[in-house]
């Protein structure tokens, strides 16, 4: 299978595209936007900064009133609905218990002043609260009551005639909630201005075939995202019955319910669409396609990948309108490419393999990004969608480029995808270092696993 580069254009995420209008809320959420673009993570470390808009826990000096840590009185923001609708390139922020302190829970407030969105606010959980999962009652009667009643909530399981209520916990993302829970979207204010607040939900309530991408699922259906706000993922019939890697001409024509062109964009303007879905790897795709990382959700804290939800999602490789038609061509635009692939129409670096020094995409190979950040110094030419034993009837598919390239996972900077790597052996030199570039050094993956790529030498 021959790889694209994903050229500096592909600085969107699924989330851009419209999908929850063919999806539904239900889906994939209602708090992602339907339009616009979105920032793709293809490989880029962010360095983790402060929470966005959040106080910092200071101590209070020892005669102030109560002593000890002053208590966090926010934990977010939460933007209406008809404010989202306004702004359609932004996410919905939600919050987290741990971004309280003291024991404190975090639990929508007052709608702010301005009418476009509720504050988030930490409070003391009531006496005697249920613990997370466990059945409640609205009005907390018969020791039935949750730590705020608005954290009272029917599950997605319910019915009308029989409401499966049960207390959450509020979340930005799956890593927020309980083991065998996710975090799903939910009306935050009845009587108010519409909005959507993440709430940890037990898996058990859900329903639905777990899947990781479009081929482990039965006739007829896709591999769909179960909401905005969970990497968790369904078989699911949407009314579309193109599969992945197929011509299409709207969502609905689709399995997944997802028709994307190489920079994520829905048809219009004459560019060509394919049928996308999740995966884990490339051979998960079409035989035109590659497996990247996209970013689902940011929270609306584009600056913290903490509370982002990333997903493996396959991309088309032929260019969205035109593209290159020779080598000439490619050299002439001076980004760094030297050859045209004239079957998809881009531009990529035929001699570079992974680990090679970058400042763009088109300086890499077909089907890579440049990474930045401090783990690649100069940059560091990376693909995803490997993996580290290729099996299958196209095994060579999910291989790493280049010899002698290794295919890991970092944990989160990789995640929920496997990337190639620049391989090595520590200490097999005078200098114990084995990888080409200068100020790279024999690496860990992650922790306690043996030391097997190149990585900048402070970075992880």
């Amino acid at each position: 299978m021959k790889r694209i580069s994903l050229a500096a254009s592909l600085t969107t995420s699924l989330a851009t595209l419209g999908w929850a209008a063919v999806l539904g809320c239900s889906s994939f959420g209602c708090s992602s936007p339907s339009a616009g673009t979105r920032p793709h993570d293809g490989g880029i470390d962010v360095p983790i900064p402060r929470r966005d808009a959040q106080p910092i826990d200071y101590d209070c000096p020892a005669d102030a009133m109560g002593g000890g840590n002053c208590p966090i009185n926010f934990c977010g923001t939460l933007q209406t609905a008809s404010t989202l609708a306004a702004n359609p390139s932004t996410y919905a922020q939600s919050g987290a218990d741990s971004l309280c302190n003291d024991g404190h829970i975090c639990v929508v407030g007052a709608l702010l002043p301005s009418g476009d969105a509720f504050q988030l606010t930490c409070v003391p959980p009531a006496a005697g609260a249920q613990p997370f999962g466990k059945p409640c009652s609205p009005n907390g009667g018969a020791g039935m009551q949750c730590g705020n009643d608005s954290l009272c909530v029917p599950g997605p399981d319910s019915t009308t005639a029989s409401p499966d209520l049960f207390c959450a916990t509020m979340c930005r993302n799956d890593a927020d909630c309980p083991t065998a829970a996710i975090c799903l979207e939910y009306p935050a204010t009845p009587g108010g201005p519409a909005a959507q607040v993440g709430l940890c939900t037990p898996i058990s309530k859900t329903g639905g075939t777990p899947c990781t991408h479009e081929g482990a699922c039965p006739s007829g259906q896709g591999c769909v995202p179960l909401g905005a706000r969970t990497s968790l993922t369904v078989c699911k019939a949407t009314g579309g019955s193109t599969v992945v890697g197929k011509a299409c001409t709207g969502n609905g024509d689709c399995l997944s319910g997802a028709c994307f062109d190489q920079t994520f964009k829905q048809a219009g303007g004459g560019n060509q669409t394919f049928c996308s879905s999740v995966c884990t790897v490339n051979s998960d795709c079409g035989p035109d396609q590659i497996c990247t990382r996209l970013v689902l959700n940011n929270n609306g804290t584009p600056n913290d990948p903490t509370d982002d939800v990333v997903v493996g999602q396959c991309q088309t490789l032929f260019a969205p309108t035109g593209g290159c038609t020779s080598d000439a061509g490619c050299v002439a635009l001076n980004n760094g490419s030297d050859s045209c692939d004239k079957g998809y129409g881009v531009c990529y670096n035929k001699s570079a393999v992974p680990g090679s020094a970058c400042t763009k995409d088109t300086n890499c190979m077909l089907g890579s990004v440049c990474s930045t950040g401090t783990p690649f110094p100069g940059g560091y030419c990376q693909s995803f969608g490997c993996a580290p034993n290729p099996t299958g009837s196209t095994p060579n598919i999910d291989l790493c480029p280049g010899a002698g390239s290794i295919c890991a996972q970092r944990g989160g900077p990789d995640a929920p995808l496997y990337s190639c790597y620049e391989g090595c052996v520590p200490g097999s030199d005078a200098a114990g270092q084995t990888c080409d570039r200068s100020g790279y050094a024999c690496s860990s993956p992650v922790s306690n696993a043996p030391a097997n790529i190149c990585l900048g030498q402070f970075g992880t």
